[in-house]
């Protein structure tokens, strides 16, 4: 057998199983529209609260949708000793959630007199809550937390962002 022989017969041998595990990986269109994930849907977060009410359609027929409430609260701005700067003004946000989700994505923010300064992220996988944290070095003025979360129920699904949630304010010396 000659090597352009041989050459052929491996990149036929080759293409042959790159299809066969195709097949295997690659689901039908059929079969994907049956798996298709549900869309969720947002209800106006209520009176300042922090709380957003997440409604997963149900799956199976005659079964109730899935109701789950999650809380975003950003803490009052406080004082912190150590760490980066040597101490400095830290602010928190957390997001708790009645039911456990696919993915928490909990942003915070830190406002020195009326102005963003610092910005933080956390990410939280099949999970009933999350916390980030974010630090500024101390300047006499105002500092404010401000707090948003992305929600995703279940893999696949559509995020749902709540607003910004604004903390109380505190005036440091």
């Amino acid at each position: 057998m000659s090597n352009d022989t041989r050459s052929f017969i491996r990149r036929a041998a080759l293409g042959a199983c790159a299809a066969a595990l195709a097949a295997l990986v690659v689901p039908s269109a059929p079969a994907h529209a049956a798996t298709a994930h549900p869309t969720v849907t947002l209800a106006k977060p209520g009176n300042g609260a922090g709380v957003l009410t997440l409604t997963v359609p149900a799956t199976r027929p005659g079964a109730a949708p899935l109701t789950i409430d999650c809380t975003v609260t950003p803490s009052t701005p406080f004082r912190y000793y150590g760490g980066p700067y040597g101490g400095g003004e830290e602010g928190l946000a957390t997001v708790e959630c009645s039911a456990l989700v696919y993915k928490i994505q909990v942003d915070v923010a830190l406002y020195y007199n009326g102005s963003q300064v610092t910005y933080n992220s956390r990410t939280a996988y099949n999970a009933l809550n999350a916390t980030a944290d974010t630090e500024y070095p101390l300047k006499q003025g105002s500092y404010q937390t401000g707090a948003r979360a992305t929600i995703t129920t279940v893999l696949g699904g559509t995020p749902v962002t709540s607003p910004i949630y604004g903390s109380a304010s505190v005036t440091l010396p």
